[in-house]
């Protein structure tokens, strides 16, 4: 029996925002940003913007919180999860 993830909204909303400002600063287009992320970098960003959005930051300083969380996000990430995220996001990019 499959089992839907239920992903945090503004840590999913958050990390949509960054890859929109990363591909439009390097001209390229949000699915590739998305698609040259690898596993184990989205799951840091991921556990970066999740981390970040349970303690309350918003704006600017949620972005600056996530990617201090990245650094110490655990090597490794369910598989299940990640691709959650990478379908959401595609999703989300669309």
């Amino acid at each position: 029996m499959a089992t839907t993830l239920e992903l945090p909204e503004a840590a999913l909303a958050a990390l949509r925002d960054y890859l929109l400002a990363i591909a439009a600063d390097e001209d390229k287009a949000p699915m590739e940003e998305l698609d040259g992320l690898s596993d184990g970098i989205l799951a840091a960003y991921w556990h970066g913007y999740v981390e970040a959005s349970k303690a309350g930051s918003a704006g600017q300083a949620l972005h600056i919180a996530a990617f201090g969380a990245s650094l110490f996000a655990p090597k490794v990430a369910s598989r299940a999860e990640i691709g959650a995220v990478r379908d959401a996001l595609a999703q989300l990019l669309k």
